[in-house]
């Protein structure tokens, strides 16, 4: 009887773990957070990718079966195709930069090529007209007079220059100069801002007179000009208005000296004559005064006569051809 009810019980254990109930829940479809009931074990299963903590993707992951060798070289060479794209992007980023500003300043500063506003602004009632927009404040005026007067100029102050078709061209509180020093004269005389005068006379005391001195002709007698005030647009800029327009620009054709000689501006490169040497004197010179100087080399229009004006640049830029 014994060894008949354990063999029951032998064949009987197994049909009841069989028989387990089929529609228990899985481990995983616990609401997350809910602890065990007692008696009952906790899922051993690890938990999928999608539920595990952000920040922790990765743990699991298995490493790359790749040569660790090759790997790495890889990595490196993305590492310097990166850098030569920053080092491409940046060096054309400079190199557009250095085009603009050579591009201003070659676009800006000119002889007569600064950009001015068209010759209709005097039209407009919100923008005053060019002679007003450059007139000096009143004590200004009387400083510059000053000078002329210190340094021996001849003068005669003037009614302002207009122009009846043109607003923007004149001069607004003119001064005719007849002598630049006193053993100097402009010949003939012409009407000019009173700044353009002034750094005539400054550049004549300073350099032309010292430089006529090397000649043996007797020292400096005269400054012959061509040009001075004239109503006209720029030789290179039909469309913009030539410095000469404001009284701003003297164009000096020749010097001449007490002993009747003269030396008139031309073309003398290495000609090797002492007249070549005090042409380049002086126009190297006439930098240190006035804004813009050119002449000779410079373009055609300025084959025969210095060009010298007194225009304001931003940073005091000058222009020296």
């Amino acid at each position: 009887m014994k060894r008949l009810a354990l063999a029951l019980m032998l064949t009987a254990g197994p049909l009841t773990a069989q028989q387990a109930p089929e529609t228990a829940p899985s481990p995983e479809a616990r609401p997350e957070g809910l602890a065990t009931t007692e008696g009952e074990k906790a899922p051993t299963s690890v938990p999928s990718p999608e539920a595990r903590p952000e920040g922790e993707e990765g743990l699991d992951t298995p490493e790359p079966t790749g040569d660790p060798a090759e790997a790495e070289a890889e990595a490196e060479a993305e590492a310097e195709a990166e850098a030569e794209v920053e080092s491409a992007t940046e060096t054309e980023a400079e190199g557009g930069a250095e085009a603009a500003a050579d591009a201003e300043a070659e676009g800006a500063d000119t002889d007569e090529q600064d950009e001015l506003p068209d010759t209709n602004a005097g039209a407009r009632d919100s923008v005053p007209a060019m002679p007003e927009r450059l007139a000096a404040p009143q004590s200004a005026r009387d400083a510059c007079r000053a000078e002329l007067v210190a340094l021996g100029a001849r003068f005669e102050e003037g009614l302002p220059v207009e122009d009846p078709e043109v607003a923007d061209c004149g001069i607004a509180h003119p001064l005719t100069l007849s002598r630049i020093l006193p053993d100097v004269a402009l010949e003939p005389p012409a009407p000019m801002r009173c700044e353009t005068a002034l750094a005539l006379a400054r550049w004549v005391e300073g350099f032309a007179i010292p430089a006529a001195e090397r000649l043996g002709r007797g020292g400096l007698s005269a400054i012959r000009q061509g040009t001075v005030y004239n109503c006209r647009s720029r030789s290179s800029d039909p469309e913009t208005l030539s410095e000469h327009a404001f009284g701003n620009a003297v164009d000096v054709m020749s010097f001449g000296f007490a002993d009747g000689s003269e030396v008139r501006v031309q073309p003398r490169e290495r000609d090797g004559t002492m007249a070549e040497a005090f042409q380049d004197t002086v126009r190297a010179t006439a930098c240190l005064d006035f804004t813009t100087v050119l002449g000779p080399g410079s373009d055609a229009a300025h084959a025969d006569h210095l060009h010298l004006d007194v225009k304001e640049r931003r940073g005091d830029f000058r222009l020296c051809q």
